[in-house]
């Protein structure tokens, strides 16, 4: 997809969300993963204006108190058994509907979430972990949500129907307990084990969908809720509707319903909200992003540090050999596009495991410096090589041309090709049509290597396709003290070249209570404590 069309797109769903404001689209080892196709729930478009409506804005009215978000991507599915829901669009909104058991807050510490975090227990030699789920914990019918619901959704994963990774649930040898008492039997110590059926993952309805086709049961997305939010009418290309689940466990969320708003142009987000057409905006990375959000006259801007999200051009290991690999890595001189076109805005990203400084991060910094690379001959004569990005990437052009420049003055032809998230996450890269590729991802404290780096990944997670490194990335996820080992291999195997941790960006108007969040994989961080008006 070509600037043009992308920019034509942004224009058509600015006009809409005008006409609707005046008349009256969003792992178990990182959030992002492959994808296939299923319809959204489709429902009239709604008015963005606080007013009298039924539940689920149906009649084409929305609850009072209804806060209006501006996000850069739509989900192509929200049916969790469709790998086109795999992309941090999708997993953000599934988050908010389906229970969790834990969570990363903006400091990068793992905390209970469905489980409760005073009652973890976990065996001295690491073999076991017992925990209680949240007293009073049901579905949104009512159902109390127990362990067989965990059960169940492990046994889920382990089959044919579950498009998300693995990696870590093979550690799992056994999920126990009744009730709201759950015990975790591990193979072995496994430290990274609380983001399991949490980030990427979520924890599903045994009574619900026991003995269903998965595939085909859940295609409009869940209709049994255990999130603070249930799912309401989706317009797709414009829309979705988050309403209150008044039945989950922790406290009643302050806002009626978040409409969910798709504004694939960050210049135009920054128009709408300093417009007043929308509440909330979650603007993507870019340059003198949160400069231009605090000028904007009543709006509150929240900056996060640097978290587990992460951009990186990774190498297609099945197209390109090493040497060509490391030739392209160094042509795209990280520190200097960092240091000058993202200051303030992201770090460099120095480490896999987590950004420089932090808890999770311990002392790795493979990449420390990563500068302009001549490719000293090793590119002359490569054909046409192509890099892949997200059309809502807005740096990818950028990038692509800083690679491009460097590709030809080394003899060789790089031709940049961008679709939306949609496509791009879905297909393109698990399906490993491409040479190189811009990935934007979102990583638990503890990252899933095996997901990253082993072949049963491929596809799955392991989007450079990469064989050989299973023994390495299983021995990191075990212990944190193998992790410079391999980041040391990929670095020399030229597999990829982290880029910059963004920091994660909430702005908004008269509504209180946001959090930006740069370990979320959306800008849905305690959403149910948002308070229009400030209250």
């Amino acid at each position: 997809m070509t600037a043009g069309p992308r920019r034509l797109r942004a224009a058509v769903v600015a006009a809409a969300v005008l006409v609707v404001a005046l008349g009256v689209g969003i792992g178990a080892c990182s959030h992002r993963g492959p994808g296939g196709g299923g319809a959204l729930r489709k429902g009239a478009a709604t008015s963005s204006t606080p007013a009298a409506g039924g539940p689920g804005g149906s009649g084409g009215s929305v609850l009072a108190g209804t806060v209006r978000l501006g996000v850069p991507e739509e989900p192509a599915s929200l049916d969790p058994f469709d790998p086109k829901s795999r992309t941090a669009a999708g997993e953000a909104l599934l988050g908010q509907v389906l229970p969790q058991l834990f969570r990363v807050d903006p400091a990068g510490r793992e905390q209970g979430w469905l489980a409760d975090d005073a009652s973890v227990r976990a065996a001295p030699d690491g073999s076991s972990a017992t925990f209680a789920l949240r007293s009073g914990a049901r579905w949104s019918d009512g159902t109390p949500i127990t362990a067989d619901d965990v059960r169940f959704t492990l046994d889920t994963v382990r089959g044919n129907a579950w498009p998300g990774p693995r990696s870590g649930y093979d550690r799992l040898s056994a999920v126990e307990g009744k009730d709201g008492s759950v015990t975790f039997r591990f193979d072995g110590p496994f430290p990274g084990w609380r983001r399991l059926f949490s980030g990427a993952d979520f924890v599903l309805p045994a009574h619900r969908l026991a003995g269903k086709d998965l595939r085909a049961e859940w295609k409009q997305g869940p209709d049994v809720f255990g999130g603070p939010f249930r799912l309401g009418p989706v317009t797709p290309g414009l829309s979705v509707m988050l309403e209150r689940n008044d039945t989950w466990w922790g406290a009643k969320a302050k806002v009626a319903a978040i409409q969910v708003l798709v504004v694939p142009d960050v210049r135009t987000m920054e128009q709408l909200l300093g417009r007043r057409e929308l509440d909330v905006a979650w603007p993507p990375v870019t340059a003198n992003r949160i400069g231009r959000y605090r000028a904007l006259p009543g709006v509150d801007v929240s900056v996060a540090e640097p978290g587990g999200a992460l951009e990186s051009l990774v190498a297609n290991t099945e197209t390109l050999p090493a040497d060509r690999r490391l030739a392209f890595l160094g042509l795209a001189n990280r520190d200097r596009v960092v240091d000058v076109l993202l200051a303030g805005e992201g770090d460099r990203a120095v480490s896999l495991a987590g950004p420089a400084g932090g808890a999770a991060s311990g002392a790795a910094t493979t990449w420390a410096t990563a500068g302009l690379e001549p490719a000293a001959g090793r590119l002359k004569g490569v054909g046409l090589t192509t890099l892949v990005a997200d059309d809502e990437d807005e740096l990818s052009p950028l990038l692509g041309r800083v690679l491009q420049q460097g590709g030809q003055a080394a003899g060789a032809n790089v031709e940049l090709k961008s679709d939306e998230a949609t496509t791009v996450d879905a297909s393109w890269l698990p399906e490993g049509r491409f040479d190189l590729a811009l990935v934007r991802t979102v990583a638990w404290p503890e990252p899933g290597w095996s997901c990253w780096f082993a072949e049963t990944g491929t596809g799955r997670g392991n989007v450079s396709r990469v064989k050989g490194l299973t023994a390495l990335a299983g021995a990191a996820d075990t212990d944190p003290g193998a992790v410079a080992a391999l980041e040391t291999r990929v670095r020399a195997e030229g597999l990829l070249l982290p880029l910059w941790r963004p920091r994660a960006v909430l702005a908004g108007r008269g509504v209180g209570g946001l959090v930006a969040n740069s370990w979320a994989p959306g800008p849905f961080w305690a959403a149910e404590s948002w308070a229009p008006n400030g209250r």
